[in-house]
């Protein structure tokens, strides 16, 4: 199948949603797909990663914060409007994650009530949503003032991309099926061409390790096997409550350690700095900023216990790493799992920094069985390009 996506985050760097596009790319290339990428790239990152036989188109990203439907997806689609003219160009699949194909979405709707017979209508749409900007909006609201950007552009013009993606979609994936019932619920997407494909896990990279490894990561940061560490490997934001599992360091022994892995938003960083100093806990609390995806496992591996206590989530990618890795995960009850899986539990009391002390260190002390073969088995990018293949069929089936 020869397949056109279309995604805003594909590394350089690393960050937020460009592993799982990038892995699910490798997945289906090597089950024997065509793939071409059309992504936003970073100026000065460096060198795009392209897997073998990938063909690749990228864009720049937004100059501004919340202005990518007014300058990269509008130069996006002129691009792709150039890319679909040639016969050479002809693809199966158009699968495009989030906002980036907005405008190709208002493309598309046009052609749908006004030329239902054109030829770009030909080729089914699939689109990835790995949040929804209305429930994201609901969540963000709960926990303090947004950004006047977010407010006036950000937000709106999402949701506004939510809509027309779930109208224009031949079917539509999601990560959770909270996610698909939050789209169901804000945007009245029909329910018969929903799917709900979970983020997945590259078990190659994501893996156990002998315990002299662990050792030695361990002592290139300073901290030894006596020490008891706890894990939080993401962007450093207030919805994530990174603050909480600062906090939660004052209540508990001194052999306890936390290590932030990720850059962050300034202010947020700022006052977590500022939390650390008041505390105390210099020497307890280590940030190791932007570590790239290859590298992350190291991290992992390195730690007993990785905890995520965001008010909200979409299907986080962490979870099923730190499991592959065979590290237990304590998570806030805005992630939903759709399976039931030994050593993964949720946090009782997200709002009591001392309750999370209590449940963390409950965690450590007495550890779970982690059923790491059951995540590669079952959450490989792999499986996940199978999975993606009854989509495909669908769409192909109903699209009009």
């Amino acid at each position: 199948m020869k397949i056109l996506r279309i995604v805003y985050d594909w590394p350089p760097p690393w960050l937020g949603l460009a592993p799982h596009p990038y892995e699910l790319t490798v997945s289906q290339l090597k089950q024997g797909d065509e793939v071409t990428v059309f992504c936003g790239r970073w100026p000065k990152a460096g060198e795009l990663e392209v897997p073998e036989g990938l063909k690749i188109f990228p864009i720049w990203r937004e100059p501004i914060p919340d202005t990518v439907f007014f300058t990269s997806s509008i130069a996006l689609f002129f691009k792709y409007l150039s890319f679909r003219k040639k016969k050479e160009n002809k693809v199966d699949m158009i699968h495009c994650h989030g906002h980036f194909g907005v405008w190709i979405y208002l493309y598309r709707k046009f052609l749908k009530k006004y030329m239902p017979w054109s030829d770009e209508l030909m080729t089914p749409l699939v689109v990835h949503f790995h949040n929804t900007a209305a429930g994201r909006k609901e969540s963000l609201e709960k926990i303090g003032r947004p950004k006047i950007t977010s407010q006036l552009i950000g937000w709106p013009m999402s949701e506004y991309s939510d809509r027309l993606a779930a109208d224009v979609a031949d079917a539509c994936v999601f990560v959770s099926d909270q996610l698909k019932q939050e789209a169901i619920t804000h945007y009245g997407v029909k329910e018969d061409k929903c799917f709900v494909i979970e983020s997945g896990v590259n078990p190659k990279r994501f893996t156990k390790v002998a315990q002299n490894e662990k050792e030695k990561s361990r002592h290139d940061l300073g901290l030894d096997m006596f020490d008891k560490v706890i894990l939080y490997l993401g962007y450093l934001v207030e919805r994530k409550g990174v603050h909480k599992l600062v906090e939660m360091m004052s209540f508990l022994p001194p052999y306890f350690k936390l290590v932030l892995v990720g850059s962050g938003d300034p202010s947020y960083v700022q006052i977590i700095q500022e939390t650390i100093r008041k505390r105390g806990l210099e020497n307890r609390v280590l940030r190791v900023g932007y570590t790239p995806y290859p590298q992350a496992p190291i991290a992992y591996q390195m730690s007993d216990l990785f905890v995520l206590p965001s008010e909200f989530e979409g299907m986080p990618k962490v979870l099923m790493e730190s499991l592959s890795c065979g590290v237990p995960v304590l998570v806030s009850k805005a992630v939903k799992v759709s399976q039931d899986i030994s050593g993964l539990e949720y946090i009782d009391n997200n709002d009591d920094p001392k309750d999370l002390a209590a449940q963390v260190k409950s965690m450590i002390d007495n550890p779970p069985i982690v059923e790491s073969t059951k995540i590669w088995s079952t959450y490989s990018w792999d499986m996940r390009a199978k999975e993606l293949k009854r989509v495909y069929d669908y769409a192909k089936d109903h699209f009009i």
